[in-house]
């Protein structure tokens, strides 16, 4: 199974032990790509507002459409973790996708086969990816009865 995490992000050293972490746990079910796009085009629409942010985000992650798409969003649906390992279930590839500062507009978010939110709360990206490779890895603990979720 391919797993592939699209983020809009500055790269950060602070979380990077712990993002490889998971990635190196996760390697023994599925391979993972984590991929950020974030580049001088995103940074230059960030400082015009908030429109043009969103913009240059779907501009950037649309091509990565393909397979089973999975947009996190805090209004998207929320899941336990049993359910959560159902997504990594009867699927080739899964693309993951996280927005950038502004969020992504309703269209796009709607235009994904799945709007997922992790929590409520608005969130730092690098605990977010965080959050979610941990999932990840929980859900293939439960789909394949390793003893780390209990």
């Amino acid at each position: 199974m391919q797993i592939n995490v699209f983020s809009i992000q500055k790269n950060s050293l602070e979380f990077k032990e712990s993002e490889e972490k998971y990635i190196k746990f996760i390697s023994k079910f599925a391979l993972l790509k984590d991929i950020s796009l974030f580049n001088n085009k995103i940074a230059n629409a960030q400082k015009i507002g908030a429109k043009e942010a969103k913009k240059s985000y779907e501009e950037q992650l649309k091509p990565y459409k393909k397979g089973f798409c999975v947009v996190l969003d805090e209004r998207g649906k929320e899941l336990n973790s049993l359910e959560f390992s159902n997504l990594l279930s009867d699927k080739n590839e899964l693309s993951f996708f996280i927005g950038g500062a502004f969020g992504l507009e309703e269209e796009f978010i709607k235009s994904f086969d799945l709007a997922l939110s992790l929590s409520r709360l608005t969130l730092a990206h690098q605990f977010v990816k965080i959050l979610l490779l941990e999932q990840i890895y929980r859900g293939f603990c439960i789909k394949y009865k390793h003893p780390y979720h209990k």
